[in-house]
């Protein structure tokens, strides 16, 4: 159950076993450290429910503290995106593919850039996760302080 006073975040790309796990995860340890009632949550737009994150996703993130371990893929298909405040895309496709076939709302999304480490070395998943803790300290400067 929803609770209406509690703000919502979604972090999107295409797998949701990269980039968007890790943002959640960043996300919601910055939010909890700085004491600010906002949820992140992730999914993917082109992926299965249930899909393990990527090994080098789980390593880079261990490397902050932060276990993924237990983390799955979500598809878009399989959340309420009513339910969401704000959508932080990975890229513009993605962005373009909520608009174009899920009906949200271009107002409610920003993209932010981060390359997809998929396939890549750790120090590939590094790259791309101290890119999205930047874009994530961001975020917080500008949305929520």
């Amino acid at each position: 159950m929803m609770q209406k006073d509690k703000k919502y975040v979604a972090f999107v790309c295409t797998g949701n076993t990269c980039r968007s796990p890790m943002a959640e995860a960043i996300f919601n340890k910055i939010a909890d450290e700085k004491g600010i009632d906002v949820i992140a949550e992730s999914f993917g737009i082109a992926t299965s429910t249930g899909a393990s994150v990527s090994t080098n996703s789980i390593l880079a993130m261990k490397e902050l503290g932060i276990d993924l371990s237990d983390k799955t893929a979500t598809a878009v298909n399989d959340v309420d995106l009513k339910k969401y405040d704000e959508f932080y895309c990975m890229s513009q496709s993605h962005s373009k593919m909520l608009q174009d076939f899920f009906g949200v709302s271009p107002d409610k999304i920003k993209v932010l850039n981060v390359c997809d480490p998929y396939g890549g070395d750790l120090d590939v998943y590094r790259k791309c996760r101290d890119e999205i803790y930047n874009a994530i300290k961001e975020i917080f400067a500008n949305d929520f302080e």
